[in-house]
């Protein structure tokens, strides 16, 4: 079979679920998965900060994925890197060493899985035209968010479901937390091995696509990445060039107020999510002696992974119809609203430690739904302000500078839970949220952009 007559629909879908599955295991498995095997919050918030590195410094590296290879090259790699990570992280978990050993592992497929990300994305570009691309677009966000739900919600459940079939009247009958999440780790291994050899033989070859492609066309593609006849970019120095050519149209879009405006808002809109975001799952799964919740793994997915996906679902396709027709500039104060305000529910939720789960399910649902309604005035900030010549990399630069501003706050959030308690910890996260309030009147939009 010509790979190049290969359906989108046979590849697609499946590409866009594992881009989003190895992030939410590196950063929502992980974190669950740690604190179930013993480790205290600072300690949990701690380590799986530290793996948004990798998407922090992705713009670095980006580049060398056009030295070496073909995109569909890299994605098949990556995938079994995946693979072998998550699969190690199910194989060291009944053993004393475990914690070393399955750190090691979440860095592994922190790494590929941003790797992944690059290589997946290039190659929904240059294996499709670009009536295909404005077409699939909307199709490769719900496989993306399938996958989200198939890990936050099928895979908590399922640690659950095992971990309570290993205990018996509270008495665990083998180590069940390390049996129940090596079993659901083992499943993911054996998924992503199945999704390389299934892309190995499915996916489009985008070498051929780029031989096809006219040399306009070419140089077009090439000048986008900042690489110019003079600096090239098929060699290590080609690759250094660009990358600084990169960084210095990026910051030269600005003027010096502007340039620290942005940057300010960039770090601050996140600040108290950032937080709430690495305690929030914790705080309702920990004991209520602890100031928690004590609610079961199958509840945390259930409240989390399937009702506040759904509601994090609605609220972004709600914001994203409110600045079309409203405008960024118009719909920034009250998507910040939208996105802080519905924090203080925690604040109610550990004042109160509840157990009645509709009220959790409400609440968490409302803070989800404000979340996915605020962020869309973030993303389409990022999207404005990479607007230019070479949009693609500015925007990479603007998404690590995002995940920089996650992976600070998110550092100290169990330190600062502990040191607190919850609920002093959830009022500062609600005053955390204050300085993007300030920043955004200050900011230079268009009163144009994101108006249909």
């Amino acid at each position: 079979m010509d790979k190049r007559q290969i359906t989108p629909w046979a590849w697609i879908p499946t590409l866009y679920m594992a881009e989003g599955a190895p992030y939410f295991a590196v950063n929502t498995l992980a974190m669950l998965f740690l604190s179930e095997m013993g480790l205290s919050n600072a300690d949990v918030a701690l380590y799986t900060s530290w793996m948004y590195l990798p998407w922090v410094i992705k713009p670095f590296w980006s580049p060398i994925l056009d030295l070496f290879g073909s995109k569909k090259m890299w994605v098949v790699v990556m995938q079994f890197i995946v693979a072998i990570a998550l699969g190690g992280v199910a194989f060291s978990a009944p053993f004393d060493f475990w914690l070393n050993a399955s750190l090691a592992f979440f860095w592994l497929c922190a790494f590929a899985s941003a790797t992944h990300d690059i290589a997946a994305d290039g190659l929904y570009i240059l294996a499709l035209d670009t009536n295909q691309q404005s077409f699939f677009v909307g199709i490769r966000n719900t496989f993306y968010r399938i996958s989200t739900v198939l890990c936050q919600w099928g895979c908590l459940v399922l640690a659950g479901q095992l971990f309570e079939k290993n205990t018996v009247d509270g008495m665990e009958m083998i180590p069940a937390h390390a049996s129940a999440w090596s079993t659901v780790f083992y499943i993911m291994a054996i998924a992503f091995l199945v999704l390389s050899v299934y892309h190995f033989a499915f996916l489009p070859n985008d070498k051929k696509r780029l031989e096809s492609i006219s040399a306009v066309e070419t140089y077009g593609r090439a000048e986008e990445n900042g690489c110019t006849s003079e600096n090239g970019c098929q060699s290590q120095e080609g690759m250094v060039a660009s990358l600084k050519n990169n960084f210095k149209s990026f910051f030269a879009k600005f003027t010096g107020r502007e340039l620290l405006l942005a940057l300010l808002f960039i770090f601050t809109y996140r600040l108290g999510e950032a937080q709430l975001g690495k305690i929030a799952q914790l705080f309702l799964k920990d004991t209520y002696e602890n100031g928690g919740l004590g609610l079961t793994l199958t509840d945390v997915g259930n409240i989390y992974g399937l009702v506040g996906v759904i509601a994090l679902m609605v609220g972004g396709v709600l914001g994203g119809i409110a600045v079309s027709k409203y405008g960024l500039k118009r719909m920034m104060f009250p998507m910040l609203l939208f996105m802080n305000i519905p924090n203080v529910v925690y604040i109610f939720l550990s004042s109160t430690q509840t157990a009645f789960l509709p009220t959790i399910y409400a609440m968490v649902a409302i803070e989800q739904f404000g979340y996915g309604f605020g962020f869309t005035a973030f993303t389409l900030y990022l999207v404005y302000i990479s607007q230019g010549k070479y949009s693609t990399t500015h925007y990479a630069i603007c998404t690590g500078l995002m995940a920089l501003g996650m992976m600070i706050p998110g550092m100290i959030a169990g330190y600062m839970q502990e040191t607190l308690g919850y609920t002093n910890f959830f009022i500062w996260v609600c005053i955390c949220t204050i300085p993007p309030f300030f920043i955004a009147p200050l900011l230079k939009i268009d009163r144009e952009f994101g108006v249909k």
